[in-house]
């Protein structure tokens, strides 16, 4: 995960800046937390039709549609939080964008683990309290924790795919699961990177 992480920071930047571009270009009067939440929409409903479409196969296709999923949706989500980074003026240059997808991608579970690490964050997880608390050797440690965090929360999603059994009906079932999925990871990024 981390080779994926550090390879998709460097070669999806300019992609990322030229379609944060766009978004301003269509829609000038938005703000920053509108344009984010736009994101948060168009991602959260794009791995919906991805969990739609591994979910049509039923049993037969499970072993193969599963481990797509996840990875799909690891790709969407953190796509999507650099996008949102960007909007809130977060570059790989400017920050440490690995540590922001780790804390990101384990959303209620991140202020769990960096308990762990010992720094403690008030009610929400925020970039402001990250920058504040955060040394290299703390980083270090999070990258340890957290992953596990995330393959846990996969390991559920892989349990809940079994609900897409029955071809047809998985998709339904794959869309929301989700949809929902990204969007709750989505909302998380918004309001980290808004300090909200």
């Amino acid at each position: 995960m981390d080779e994926y992480i550090d390879t998709f920071i460097v070669s999806s930047s300019s992609e990322i800046s030229g379609y944060v571009y766009k978004l301003r270009e269509q829609n000038p009067k938005i703000s920053d937390i509108d344009l984010a939440k736009k994101i948060v929409n168009r991602k959260s409903f794009k791995n919906g039709l991805v969990g739609a479409a591994t979910g049509v196969g039923g049993l037969i296709t499970l072993p193969v549609t599963v481990p797509i999923d996840i990875i799909a949706t690891w790709k969407i989500q953190i796509t999507m939080a650099f996008t949102i980074a960007h909007v809130f003026g977060h570059t790989k240059d400017t920050t440490d964008l690995r540590t922001d997808v780790y804390l990101i991608l384990a959303g209620s579970s991140a202020q769990e683990a960096l308990k762990k690490v010992g720094i403690q964050v008030g009610k929400e997880v925020t970039k402001r309290a990250i920058q504040k608390n955060i040394s290299k050797e703390m980083m270090k440690k999070i990258w340890k924790i957290i992953p596990q965090k995330i393959i846990t929360k996969s390991g559920q999603k892989s349990l809940t795919s079994f609900s897409k059994m029955v071809p047809l009906i998985g998709a339904p079932i794959g869309f929301a699961f989700d949809y929902v999925g990204t969007k709750t990871v989505g909302n998380f990024a918004v309001k980290y990177y808004s300090g909200n």
